[in-house]
């Protein structure tokens, strides 16, 4: 196994994660969390997915979580070589579950300033040693006017200014 890709500078990150935004708009309309993720590898798409929280009455079917179940023999193999990409910076279960996937490099457009997911990966080393791209902001503004149009209004505070 090797160690895994950690210059993804060349990649495409506006045009992945515009396929993100898609798949969060497509859980907003059917009324989940409006959140998507896209997991990508060697400009392959691997998995799409959206948050089904509401859709499945599962509070750990989200969009990270769906797409790294959805293609886990795939990351077991190739995850080291693999991005993803979610509209809302991911939570305290779904950073650990992209980790323990073995995918290493993180692309995301909201930061979310509740979590605070980068404080945690920065204070505990074995999640620090193992992110080797963690890219805010891509697409950012898009994926907030998705989050904002089906989104209660709590929700994006929260999100966004980290008061409830």
């Amino acid at each position: 196994m090797s160690e895994g890709q950690r210059n993804i500078s060349n990649m495409n990150h506006e045009y992945y994660m515009r396929l993100a935004i898609e798949e969060a708009k497509e859980a907003g309309e059917r009324g989940d969390r409006p959140i998507g993720a896209v997991i990508i590898c060697y400009d392959k798409i691997i998995s799409k997915s959206s948050s089904k929280y509401v859709t499945r009455q599962s509070d750990v079917d989200h969009a990270e979580n769906t797409a790294v179940m959805s293609c886990a023999p795939y990351l077991r193999e190739h995850g080291r070589q693999c991005v993803i990409y979610t509209t809302v910076e991911p939570c305290i279960m779904c950073i650990s579950t992209i980790i323990l996937a073995n995918i290493r490099n993180i692309v995301f457009a909201i930061r979310d300033e509740y979590m605070k997911t980068k404080q945690i990966i920065e204070g505990i080393p074995y999640l620090r040693d193992r992110v080797f791209n963690y890219v805010p902001d891509v697409c950012r503004e898009e994926a907030l006017g998705i989050f904002k149009q089906f989104s209660s209004d709590l929700d994006y505070k929260i999100v966004t200014t980290g008061q409830r």
